[in-house]
């Protein structure tokens, strides 16, 4: 009996642990990739980041897109945290805590003194075509990042709170007709 025991719990605990490592490995994938290919270009997607980009915009770059990241992040948790319920809140605890700490990390890759500019691709020569591969990037890494962290059972949580907290209360509505509007609304908006 210990046996059958100690083998269960061992079988949790690295499941638990693949799981783990997938939401955090997705959410500095995320993480990573908005910091180095979609923040430098102002590229508004959907989502935190693209939020956080208008509000740079809007207040003239006086607050850190990363302060920005991690204050919308944390409001949205506790948003969550409170309409959505504890279990909902416990799947994006850590790509709360991982997602604005990877961008304010990442965030310095972009500068031409690290690495001999390696991901300085704003100042790269070849304008169109390093936006274009910051646009690619950016729209596939945010895939990757994403689907690794909803592999791994966790939520990238941000903007999909709204989503999540307007269907608790509007019971027609579907969160990803839900989603889609809200990152749709925030990329016309970035249109102006």
């Amino acid at each position: 009996m210990k046996k059958i025991l100690s083998a269960t719990s061992l079988t949790d605990i690295k499941s638990y642990a693949k799981k783990l490592f997938l939401v955090v490995f997705g959410t500095l994938v995320l993480s990573f990739v908005c910091s180095v290919f979609i923040i430098p270009f102002e590229l508004v997607t959907g989502g935190v980041t693209g939020v956080s980009i208008l509000i740079d915009h809007a207040l003239g770059g006086l607050i850190p897109i990363s302060v920005i990241i991690a204050v919308l992040t944390w409001a949205l948790f506790f948003v969550g945290l409170f309409v959505l319920g504890r279990d909902f809140a416990l799947k994006t605890l850590v790509s709360t805590i991982v997602y604005p700490a990877g961008v304010s990390i990442f965030s310095l890759l972009v500068s031409p003194d690290v690495l001999d500019g390696f991901f300085y691709l704003q100042g790269s020569a070849h304008g169109q075509i390093s936006l274009l591969l910051g646009a690619l990037m950016g729209g596939l890494g945010v895939g990757v990042g994403c689907a690794l962290t909803f592999l791994g059972g966790g939520s990238t949580g941000g903007l999909d709170i709204v989503a999540f907290v307007i269907c608790k209360y509007w019971r027609n509505a579907k969160s990803s007709v839900m989603i889609f509007v809200l990152d749709a609304a925030t990329v016309i908006l970035g249109m102006f």
